[in-house]
């Protein structure tokens, strides 16, 4: 056989075994880091587990009036600090509140006001915040966790609450990040329906 014809062959070879490789190593990453290896209750349990975030948030409000809507930007670090800052609608725009060790400030930079309330409880009753719901999931009797078109749903009920009577968190399964978050009244009707557009866990 001749040698170019050989080298060629050997050359053929390699090239397949580093296209091969590449496509194991580029799989098996995407797995890894997409948590598609996880099993449902080690998601729950990295769920549960997340202490900090900061995240973009749209939030519809319904009444039995009307509908509101509202955009917010939001940091917490769980229990020690949490601030929520309204970008939209615009006449809330840049009405921030921020609690830090039993201190609660709310201010408004479009008129230059701010307020203060000392020993202030840890705002982990706040609906609009993730850890809000994760603290309600860890202590809830009624709660479960199942996968539902390529999601994660975590959910619970608090019975005695009229209007927040049942929270779902829905989790893409892939990247392990909420997507939804909605709340319930006791009519089963949601009431609040928050959207993370950007989050970031561990900050």
């Amino acid at each position: 056989m001749n040698k170019w014809i050989k080298i060629l062959i050997i050359v053929v070879a390699i090239c397949s075994i580093l296209l091969i490789l590449k496509n194991f190593i580029k799989t098996n990453y995407k797995k890894e880091e997409s948590g598609n290896n996880k099993n449902i209750e080690e998601i729950e349990e990295y769920i549960l587990n997340i202490n900090s975030y900061k995240a973009k948030i749209k939030v519809t409000v319904k009444s039995n009036k009307n509908v509101n809507f509202y955009e917010f930007e939001q940091e917490v670090k769980f229990p020690q600090t949490a601030t929520q800052i309204a970008t939209s609608p615009e006449s809330l725009e840049g009405i921030k509140i921020a609690y830090k060790d039993g201190i609660l400030e709310i201010t408004n930079t479009q008129f230059n006001l701010s307020k203060i309330y000392k020993d202030y409880p840890y705002v982990s009753d706040n609906i609009m915040f993730l850890t809000s719901f994760l603290e309600g999931y860890k202590t809830a009797e009624d709660k479960e966790i199942i996968e539902e078109n390529d999601k994660i749903v975590m959910s619970y009920k608090k019975e005695k609450n009229k209007y927040t009577n049942k929270q779902k968190l829905y989790i893409n399964k892939s990247t392990l990040k909420p997507e939804n978050l909605q709340i319930y009244d006791i009519n089963n009707d949601c009431r609040v329906d928050i959207v993370y557009n950007e989050i970031e866990f561990n900050i």
